[in-house]
């Protein structure tokens, strides 16, 4: 059973082919998670480190330089950031600690709000 995501979709009509998609982007970000705790709390602790210096703004963007520099894969390709996948992680962060939501995490609407998260071998998240 999916856990709803902490993200009201605004903009984006839930349907049939969204939430398939959703489902897809789900499992993805899932693996990404089970295969990387450590990745995951190092990102967490970075994001929070924003959140310490009221950094807001193209979080995105800086976690992506703070994950290339720091040999943090967050894809298949060593080259790239996965900006889905971050879509994904996000979210979990945001579940774990809701003090993250609004400043410095904001998030638009992304198929992953339309299916929702799977449960975490490592994170205990209420629904």
């Amino acid at each position: 059973m999916p856990i709803k995501t902490p993200h009201k979709l605004t903009t984006m009509t839930v349907t049939d082919q969204t939430i398939k998609a959703g489902a897809r982007m789900a499992n993805d970000v899932w693996a990404w998670m089970e295969c990387n705790k450590g990745a995951f709390f190092e990102i967490y602790d970075f994001v929070k480190s924003l959140q310490a210096r009221h950094t807001t703004g193209r979080v995105r963007d800086r976690v992506a330089v703070h994950c290339m520099t720091h040999g943090i894969e967050v894809d298949d390709d060593p080259y790239k950031f996965a900006n889905a996948k971050f879509a994904g992680i996000a979210r979990y962060m945001a579940l774990m600690d809701p003090s993250l939501m609004d400043a410095p995490l904001r998030f638009n609407d992304s198929l992953i709000d339309c299916f929702g998260l799977l449960p975490v071998s490592y994170l205990d998240l209420e629904e």
